[in-house]
């Protein structure tokens, strides 16, 4: 019964982030879109542009996002095996 109401909630929860993010209709401002199309090589070196934004101009939020997830895989699987409190 517990695993069922679990799954229920995630669904809910899943399904209430994916209704959100459909109602967002976020544009990136044409300035910066047109900064980072006009001078990615120059500023990197990279020759794809979403390389360039996704390794150079936000580095630190993809280390940080690559570290959020590693702490939340080592938490589930930290207590999936100490359920029960035995």
């Amino acid at each position: 019964m517990r695993r069922r109401i679990t799954f229920i909630y995630i669904t809910l929860v899943v399904f209430l982030f994916l209704w959100i993010y459909g109602q967002t209709t976020q544009i990136l401002p044409n300035e910066i879109f047109e900064y980072y199309k006009e001078s990615f090589f120059k500023d990197t070196g990279a020759q794809n542009a979403v390389a360039a934004i996704y390794l150079n101009y936000r580095v630190y939020d993809t280390l940080f996002e690559a570290l959020m997830l590693l702490i939340g895989v080592i938490g589930i699987i930290y207590f999936s095996r100490h359920e029960g409190g035995h």
